[in-house]
């Protein structure tokens, strides 16, 4: 599952693609973004996504297919596994990567 990011236009967009895909989770940007802000939320290479509004992006997404909820259960519980879960278990940590275009 991946989250891409589009910092190229006035407004911002976010699009989830991979929807189905629980094996790796990712996010793409493309663009220039505020090095400041983007120092914030950044860890690393790696930024801290909310796991609430992950679940609801997918559940609410067109493309999603049946039966997604337990493989995205199974998603979050080994990345908690891997200590990539914080301790509230609210936020999980996913791979952020500035691509160009």
């Amino acid at each position: 599952m991946q989250l891409e990011v589009d910092l190229r236009e006035a407004e911002a967009t976010v699009e989830l693609t991979g929807v189905d895909e629980f094996t790796k989770l990712a996010v793409t940007v493309r663009g220039e973004c505020d090095r400041e802000r983007a120092a914030a939320a950044l860890d690393g290479d790696h930024v801290w996504l909310d796991i609430g509004a992950l679940e609801g992006a997918v559940r609410s997404h067109p493309m999603r297919s049946e039966g997604w909820l337990p493989r995205f259960v199974a998603m979050i519980e080994y990345a908690e596994s891997k200590g990539w879960v914080d301790s509230d278990h609210r936020r999980v940590r996913a791979h952020c990567e500035q691509v160009a275009g």
